[in-house]
């Protein structure tokens, strides 16, 4: 039987594509290596020996990747051979394995583990089922799991596992692909020890679709320490008074700005501003939309936090117009670090957000108008700007290590006691 490690843990963090690359999942990946280290852990980060920025701390095992030139960076794979699990083993051993993508990272983590007899903890961390909704979403998306993932990871893992089943369509709308997707998680799970997810409604439909309640947890991301401390530098340096209402993320069609954009113009509110912060393909079909209405402003993509932070301290409000896509929205516990109120209309969104805090809305276009209108009541805004702050304490990204700490050793000890 294997001790349980009492003090100092070897984590290995496994992810197909880092900082930058992979945005949100590299951003958390890169509090998440910050706080262990802090906390006095040994952290190896796994990852791409392309499209790398290094971080600061921890030690860095550079894997090659299959990747294919011209397509973006987040769609690089790990090599993840017996082979590579064997090389790497070779220098560096392990108390657990943390992988953090669905691609190459699962796979060589499931070899890893099996290979040093060491329990194996995934994250799923994106709502994937909301990008593969359209004809190519599933083909690259929906197909890859079933055609290339799983099968390797049956092979690395050497686990017999139950077949899922589609979780029903009234828990999850977006479609046959969505609910395949689902299916494909529920396989991967049980392929591992255990898994981790940011939102209960993730861990429920995974469960639903292995049929019974498996290993897991459920570790909200914490906002970044660089982000909180750009927010306490940023000045609000407005001197309207304007009501500003503030999007951020990516100009993408699941994003539904075009809903956000119609919805502020039906409201019809002369003393409000939108701003919208980022870019993507959906770009020029919303500057149309917006046409004509000069309180509405775009400030495409900001790439730094002191950027970001300086437009959460100058707005009154966040809008997150995103339905059945997102599966924290980190967005949300910037704006909660800001002490912002939430205008949204997703109701599995519930990390960072509070009756008190937020307004959920139905996700049409009139019902977002009355939310905008609701919002314009300062006294409503500070009532939830209140709120918002008693939230922040457990959002904060220590947080979030501890809870990852707590489910290595709990598998650890799991670990042991089988042993």
């Amino acid at each position: 039987m294997k001790a349980r490690p009492a003090g100092r843990l070897r984590v290995a963090i496994l992810i197909d594509d880092f900082f930058p690359a992979s945005g949100g999942i590299g951003r958390s990946v890169q509090t998440q290596l910050e706080e262990m280290t802090a906390l006095g852990h040994e952290v190896t980060l796994i990852a791409p020996d392309r499209h790398l920025e290094k971080p600061r701390l921890g030690r860095i095992i550079e894997c090659p990747t299959i990747y294919l030139e011209g397509t973006p960076a987040h769609l690089s794979v790990l090599h993840c051979t017996e082979r590579r699990s064997r090389l790497i083993s070779d220098v560096a051993r392990f108390d657990v394995i943390h992988s953090q993508t669905d691609r190459g990272a699962l796979v060589l983590g499931a070899r890893l583990a099996r290979r040093q007899g060491i329990p194996h903890l995934h994250t799923f961390h994106a709502n994937i089922a909301g990008t593969h909704k359209t004809v190519r979403g599933s083909i690259f998306g929906t197909l890859s799991y079933q055609v290339l993932v799983l099968p390797a990871l049956r092979t690395a893992s050497g686990r017999t596992v139950e077949r899922p089943r589609l979780p029903s369509a009234h828990h999850e709308t977006g479609g046959l692909a969505a609910r395949t997707d689902w299916r494909s998680f529920a396989e991967m799970a049980q392929h591992v020890d255990a898994y981790t997810v940011p939102s209960p409604f993730m861990r429920d439909l995974i469960d639903e679709a292995a049929g019974h309640p498996l290993p897991s947890y459920v570790v909200p991301t914490g906002y970044n320490r660089g982000m909180k401390r750009a927010i306490k530098k940023a000045k609000r340096e407005r001197a309207d008074q304007r009501v500003r209402f503030l999007a951020i993320g990516r100009l993408a069609k699941e994003k539904r700005l075009d809903v956000l954009i119609k919805a502020f113009r039906r409201a019809n509110l002369p003393g409000a501003e939108l701003v919208i912060v980022g870019d993507g393909d959906q770009r020029d079909a919303l500057k149309g939309l917006a046409r004509g209405a000069d309180n509405i402003d775009f400030r495409w993509h900001l790439s730094s936090l002191e950027a970001i932070a300086y437009e959460l301290v100058n707005a009154d409000a966040l809008a997150l117009s995103s339905y059945r896509f997102e599966s924290q929205g980190l967005v949300i516990t910037e704006a909660v670090a800001a002490g912002l109120p939430v205008l949204y209309c997703d109701d599995r969104l519930t990390v960072g957000l509070s009756e008190e805090s937020a307004l959920l809305v139905e996700p049409d276009i009139s019902s977002m108008a009355r939310g905008f209108r609701t919002l314009m009541d300062p006294r409503r805004r500070g009532a939830m700007s209140e709120a918002s702050a008693r939230l922040l304490p457990d959002l904060g990204p220590e947080r979030t290590a501890e809870r990852y700490v707590e489910a290595y050793r709990d598998l650890i000890e799991r670990e042991a006691t089988r042993g």
